[in-house]
């Protein structure tokens, strides 16, 4: 039979296995739970434009405008969204230069552009490893997602936060656990407290005590009060990095078929016969047939783009259905003829991609507006505080268990 000192010595080793990488996940998910606000504080000049009498240029327009201003580019996706005062963000890929037969090297991946007249404002390379200004917070952002680890190191980073996910996972449960009372010894008396009332102090923090006390209380508090959500972290992330182990077990309890992926062309596409105003059209004619048939309409455009493996425009809207800020129903068509291919929306994947869409939204604050943001945001604080807060018990225990050692060896001799 596995005893609770099994499940605390669990806890306990698996706490300090995954404590360093939680306080890093932890503090730099606080910060990027405001990722896009913070970038345009620190970017003015690169990402804010003054908010003008005029008409902004056509979003389309802007994706030709950049490539005439720089040949070696190719932009093979389009952001549809405006926001007033916003400039216009363009990523790209660059072209195949004819000398080498290889792709031009760019100092940059992104140019910005004013959305009014086209001029171009600046560029960067986005979530380059630097701290300056213009690449510090998608430098965060690389480090909470693959520890900013270099591409020589493949997916090193990703597997080591996907093991602590996991193993955070199952901890999640194990903590609970630990904080039930313990079985009671004495049955006789008829006053004794009932097993609630002796698992309710377990959520309280006893501000008057000690600073071991206080140090404890909050550990175990702050794990019951935010239990479900940090479930939600934990098990999304699993989600982020190890899908293998996510899928087969939200199988057991969820419809998990994906749609059947788009083919590979034999060659990429280089020149679809539909050009990019048509394809826009085409979308739009197509997501409403299908916001008709699926009982949806569309709140917001946000992309076109042209994914030449698969010879497919995918043009993407935030729906009626949707529950991410930036949606997630997405129509493909064939770039040449406009023939459909597939439609992705919550109305057609199976429930377990809903379940998952819900944890991804959840995780990511792209649900609830500004107060999930704050929410998401202290929580980072809140797995950083329960990582030092377990570090303190574990080395005052251990000094304890230390100083008894020698007070038996003491005795002993």
């Amino acid at each position: 039979m596995i005893t609770r000192s099994f499940w605390v010595l669990l806890h306990r080793w698996s706490g300090l296995a995954m404590g360093g990488f939680l306080v890093i996940v932890g503090l730099t998910g606080s910060v990027i739970a405001f990722r896009e606000e913070l970038d345009v504080w620190l970017n003015p000049e690169l990402m804010t434009v003054p908010i003008r009498d005029m008409s902004l240029l056509d979003p389309l327009q802007l994706r030709e405008k950049a490539e005439a201003l720089e040949p070696r580019i190719r932009v093979d996706g389009v952001s549809l969204a405006r926001a007033p005062g916003r400039a216009m963000s363009i990523s790209f890929a660059p072209r195949i230069d004819p000398q080498t037969g290889k792709p031009f090297e760019l100092p940059f991946n992104e140019i910005f552009l004013d959305p009014y007249t086209g001029e171009k404002l600046g560029e960067r390379e986005t979530c380059a490893v630097s701290l300056a200004k213009e690449n510090l917070i998608c430098f965060i952002y690389r480090i909470h997602t693959s520890l900013a680890l270099p591409a020589s190191a493949g997916a090193v980073g990703g597997w080591l936060l996907g093991g602590t996910a996991l193993i955070w996972t199952i901890d999640c449960f194990v903590s609970f656990y630990l904080t039930f009372p313990l079985r009671r010894r004495d049955r006789a008396s008829t006053f004794s407290k009932s097993w609630w009332g002796r698992w309710k102090p377990a959520w309280v923090i006893k501000l008057g005590a000690g600073a071991y006390r206080i140090n404890f209380d909050i550990h175990r508090a702050f794990g019951l009060w935010t239990f479900v959500m940090l479930f939600v972290f934990a098990w999304s992330s699993v989600f982020f990095n190890l899908n293998f182990v996510y899928t087969p077990v939200m199988r057991l309890a969820f419809d998990m078929t994906l749609p059947a992926a788009l083919p590979d062309l034999e060659t990429p596409l280089e020149s679809p016969a539909l050009g990019w105003s048509e394809a826009l059209a085409r979308g739009r004619e197509l997501v409403k047939d299908a916001g008709a048939q699926y009982g949806f309409t569309t709140l917001s455009e946000q992309s076109l783009s042209l994914e030449r493996a698969k010879g497919v425009y995918a043009y993407m809207i935030r729906s009626s259905r949707d529950f991410g800020r930036r949606g997630d129903t997405i129509v493909a068509f064939d770039a040449n003829s406009g023939a459909f291919k597939s439609l992705t929306a919550a109305s057609t994947v199976a429930t377990g991609w809903v379940v998952t869409q819900w944890l991804v939204s959840l995780h990511m604050a792209q649900i609830f507006g500004r107060p999930m943001q704050i929410f998401v945001c202290a929580m980072g604080l809140v797995i950083t505080a329960l990582s030092a807060t377990g570090l303190v018990i574990w080395w005052k225990k251990r000094a304890a268990r230390k100083f008894r050692a020698r007070q038996d060896a003491a005795a002993a001799r």
